[in-house]
């Protein structure tokens, strides 16, 4: 059947023009629900713009307050220091400057000797799921707060978590003396002499291991024989 020619009116008509007649057509018959649309995404653009801005401010003032208080720590005034520092984990708890802020503040109050507050400022540094490059510099914190406060068991099992989190970190070895001495402490002279072992094995020809061997001859008799295959 051949094809109906199209008139010429037909040949001027446009469908994109038609479906914006159309739409022009829908907004003037509907022009309440048209007008609360644009509205709301109105609102919804800017809320997120504020919200957007808003949180860099925050994150802003959050690292200019650490930074002031790395300046008091720094300057030896630990309490204008951890001043600073109480101010983030406060008014800016959400932001990642407060896990800094937190193990500025545990470190500072483990030097002052304030072990318990230390300890538990540690935790809560380690509560917030510090970032790799955080996190183990708290966890050492930790395990040396509760060492030199008596909790051995609480520092082996600290001190076990790094070396089993961050077997490569270069505090890896002091994490394993310390384990071995606490077990020293713990009167567990059989798990330290095995750590001790571990620093042989594992970090050979280093101060670490000539002072893992001398602590193992101290607790055994019989000399460490090293079972590594030889190259």
């Amino acid at each position: 059947m051949p094809q109906q020619i199209s008139s010429r009116e037909d040949l001027k008509k446009d469908p994109f023009q038609d479906r914006i007649q159309l739409a022009l057509e829908w907004i003037a018959a509907h022009r309440q629900t048209f007008f609360s649309i644009v509205g709301t995404l109105v609102v919804v653009i800017v809320i997120a713009v504020f919200v957007a801005t808003n949180l860099r401010t925050l994150n802003t003032q959050a690292w200019e307050r650490y930074n002031r208080g790395q300046g008091w720590a720094q300057a030896g005034n630990p309490q204008n220091a951890i001043s600073s520092y109480d101010d983030v984990i406060t008014n800016f708890g959400r932001t990642k400057a407060a896990a800094y802020a937190m193990l500025g503040k545990g470190d500072i109050l483990y030097r002052q000797r304030q072990l318990p507050e230390a300890i538990k400022t540690y935790q809560e540094c380690l509560s917030k799921g510090p970032s790799k490059l955080l996190a183990p510099f708290a966890l050492s914190g930790l395990g040396a707060a509760q060492e030199d406060s008596g909790d051995f068991a609480g520092a082996i099992e600290t001190y076990k978590q790094f070396t089993s989190n961050y077997p490569d970190h270069f505090l890896a070895p002091k994490m394993y003396e310390s384990q071995a001495r606490c077990y020293e402490y713990s009167r567990n002279p059989d798990g330290a002499k095995e750590v001790y072992e571990k620093i042989m094995t594992m970090f050979p020809d280093t101060l670490w291991a000539q002072n893992a061997r001398g602590r193992y001859q101290a607790l055994a008799p019989a000399p460490f024989q090293d079972t590594a295959k030889p190259q």
